[in-house]
């Protein structure tokens, strides 16, 4: 992949994002990544402070593209529609991108950047929620629900265990009709309490 450019830090994001979405995260090594860029393994080490720090900077830079993606869903819709186009732009950007979106779910752990970009994919989250009506005890746990579903749905999807002939897309809209169902009619679902 050697291209005559400099190598840097942007470069190697990108090569390594890349190179996840082909091949998944779990068997991403930095032997791997220098194979790909035509280096040695120590010249990453000049750029990144080894695997989990490179780890660290394609969940950034995978919670940067999924909020960007969730903001331009949500503009301007509240409700139903809102709900309907959240849940397909997080699902779209799995289906494209399924190694960077899998970087995405790491613990924050102090780390008050990663926790900042984690909030950035939440807000438009928490904006359609609220437009349903929902008191902010109750969007944690309907947030909580929704994520659940969708990564399941998205996961199991990439993996190929949907395998019956209906359309998986069809499935998929029928979930989150479920759901916003349920939130047009939360009274008849109520949350005791509110804990977490």
């Amino acid at each position: 992949m050697r291209t005559g450019m400099p190598l840097d830090r942007s470069r190697i994001v990108e090569a390594a994002a890349l190179l996840v979405d082909e091949q998944g995260l779990e068997g991403f090594t930095l032997a791997k990544l220098a194979t790909r860029l035509g280096i040695r393994s120590q010249s990453i080490y000049a750029h990144v402070d080894g695997l989990d720090s490179l780890r660290r900077e394609l969940a950034l830079l995978s919670l940067d593209d999924l909020a960007r993606r969730l903001g331009r869903a949500a503009m301007g819709r509240t409700g139903r529609n809102a709900l309907q186009a959240l849940a397909e732009a997080h699902a779209g950007f799995a289906a494209e991108r399924f190694g960077l979106y899998s970087c995405s779910l790491r613990r924050p752990d102090g780390d008050d950047e990663l926790a900042h970009r984690i909030n950035d994919v939440t807000l438009p989250w928490h904006a359609v929620l609220t437009s349903f009506g929902l008191r902010p005890s109750e969007i944690i746990h309907y947030h909580r629900a929704l994520w659940a579903a969708i990564h399941g749905f998205v996961t199991l999807r990439h993996q190929g265990l949907m395998t019956r002939a209906a359309s998986p897309d069809r499935s998929f809209s029928l979930m989150i009709e479920v759901f916003a169902d349920a939130l047009e009619g939360r009274r008849n679902f109520p949350i005791e309490g509110g804990h977490s």
